[in-house]
């Protein structure tokens, strides 16, 4: 009888397909549904950062050529505060960093790519892979967990056929109104709704508003249409969202006519030719999973955390939910760690979840200061008050300090590019600091336990690289000084060894960079944390060695189940 499945993944957006991938080329085969008939058309996230591509490129999926789906830096590299995209104009941001001076970081800066595309780019690369089986309009309808496995109870929505599957573990990906977590009883914690929108995705060619002015976020500061437009393409690809109140609207009252009005109003442009190509409402939340597991189903992505749009972070937070997964997951189904170490998933990841959100509230609440200093304190006059501003920007008091505030909501490389974890599978990890301390843009490299590698440029036989391209997506690396002299050889099959990172003269500096001996090294798990530190002077190198790769994956306490 063959052998089941061992993971069915529920949900096919990017923290699923991703989960799916990074399972695949560990040799993990699973079974991926989506309620969906199809990838959705309406823009939602844009933002894919650079940990998100460097996990892509990671898998084999090609971060460069994803770069070049996104939109030009030029296009994209702006938020602009204005009145309507016709102006008057309050001030201006550099959007995150997208130029040159962010590959001393990352060898692949953030891009702006609309979601639909992004998630094209990953079914494509889905769809060659034989260990992944994709299914769209399937919905699962009931889950069932037990000590040796989970039972899902399946639907085809097309078909009308149920069936049930048994897997050995079950990822759910099911986006924000997660049905799967409401099934398990995981209860969210923080605000359900901080503010209502409605979001109409337009096509129209703005070319001629902006080229003078191009951006990839215009807050409307218009208190007759306050909201945001967002350029995913400038030619072509928009969204307004504009906020709206429940209680006493709902979002039939927003007909294709109403949302036309609401988008010249935005543009300025009376006469606009524009297609409206989606109307939708949603809800700013600021809500984590008190559980990111019940058993053996987990929760990633929108799931298990719920940010506002303000810093891009939601995508990109799920993208490292399913890379920290996967590894773990891999290696407990293939008996080489506990299955302890899958505790380790929600003791790392959620804490990220948290700084994230709150960064996210922080980014949210500062909005707020420019529209005090712009429609004023007194509600009985905002329309004055606003006249007044925007017939002279220059001189309204405290407006550059009210837009040069809003900077760490557009710059959030820190956050991006430099969490790290503490958990028992890291022994020598430092406590994290409280959220409110962690510094948002300042990213410093730090080779230490839990931290991430950073990247550096690197020379091998005259070709320059990263030194992520030494890393192994799929195994433990170890990463040796230039005097380890083959301290570490007796490591085994299971770690993939490389020695001194570089040539000597390409600019990588072993001891300043690692703060480690020349006979030292790093070891660094498949997601690109760092597991353990040596000098090299361990009395017995290679046993310090398998000490520190069996506390990784939990298994000192015994052999892997």
């Amino acid at each position: 009888m063959a052998s089941r499945t061992p993971v069915l993944i529920i949900g096919a957006g990017p923290a699923g397909q991703l989960s799916a991938l990074l399972l695949a080329r560990h040799g993990i085969a699973t079974d991926m549904i989506d309620r969906r008939a199809d990838i959705g058309t309406a823009p939602k996230a844009h933002a894919v950062n650079a940990r998100t591509l460097e996990i892509c490129q990671s898998i084999g999926i090609d971060a460069q050529a994803l770069r070049a789906e996104g939109a030009s830096a030029n296009d994209a590299g702006w938020v602009r505060f204005v009145g309507t995209l016709s102006g008057p104009e309050f001030g201006v941001l550099p959007y995150e960093r997208q130029d040159e001076d962010a590959l001393a970081h990352t060898p692949y800066p953030l891009t702006n790519i609309p979601q639909p595309k992004f998630e094209a780019v990953l079914e494509r690369e889905v769809g060659r892979e034989p260990l992944i089986n994709l299914r769209r309009s399937v919905n699962c309808t009931a889950i069932e967990n037990g000590d040796m496995g989970v039972s899902a109870t399946l639907e085809d929505l097309t078909s009308g056929d149920v069936s049930t599957a048994k897997y050995d573990y079950v990822i759910a990906a099911d986006g924000a109104g997660s049905q799967i977590r409401a099934a398990l009883g995981i209860t969210m914690e923080g605000p359900e709704v901080l503010e209502n929108f409605i979001t109409i995705h337009f096509e129209a060619d703005l070319r001629a508003l902006t080229d003078a002015h191009p951006g990839v976020l215009y807050f409307l500061l218009d208190p007759d249409n306050a909201g945001v437009l967002i350029a995913y393409d400038r030619s072509r690809t928009w969204v307004l969202m504009h906020g709206y109140d429940p209680g006493t609207e709902k979002l039939a009252d927003f007909d294709q006519e109403r949302c036309a009005q609401l988008v010249r109003k935005a543009a300025g442009v009376t006469d606009l030719d524009l297609t409206i190509q989606n109307i939708g409402s949603w809800a700013m939340s600021a809500q984590i999973a008190d559980a990111y597991r019940k058993g053996r189903v987990f929760l990633v992505g929108d799931a298990a955390h719920r940010f506002p749009p303000t810093g891009g972070l939601g995508l990109n937070t799920g993208a490292g939910d399913a890379q920290n997964l996967a590894w773990k997951l891999a290696a407990v189904i293939k008996g080489e760690a506990s299955p302890d170490l899958l505790d380790t998933y929600q003791s790392e990841r959620q804490p990220i979840a948290r700084i994230n959100s709150e960064q996210s509230l922080t980014n949210a609440a500062k909005i707020f200061d420019l529209y005090a200093v712009l429609h004023g304190l007194d509600p009985e006059n905002v329309a004055g008050h606003y006249a007044a501003a925007s017939a002279d920007p220059s001189a309204v008091e405290g407006l550059p300090e009210a837009v040069e505030a809003q900077r760490p909501h557009f710059d959030s490389f820190n956050l991006q590019i430099g969490y790290r974890y503490v958990s028992d599978g890291l022994k020598d990890a430092a406590p994290l600091p409280p959220a409110s301390d962690i510094e948002t843009s300042d990213f410093q490299p730090d080779w230490q336990v839990g931290g991430h590698v950073p990247h550096s440029w690197i020379g091998q036989a005259g070709t320059r690289k990263s030194v992520y391209d030494l890393l192994s997506a799929t195994g433990f690396t170890l990463l040796t000084g230039p005097q380890a002299n083959g301290a570490f050889a007796t490591s085994g099959s299971d770690i993939h060894v490389q020695s001194h990172p570089g040539d000597a003269d390409a600019g990588f500096d072993w001891c300043a960079q690692t703060d480690l001996p020349a006979t030292g090294a790093v070891l660094v798990r498949p997601d690109g944390h760092i597991a353990a530190r040596f000098t090299g002077s361990e009395a017995d190198p290679g046993a310090a060695l398998s000490a520190a790769l069996a506390s990784a994956l939990m298994t000192e306490r015994g052999d892997a189940s």
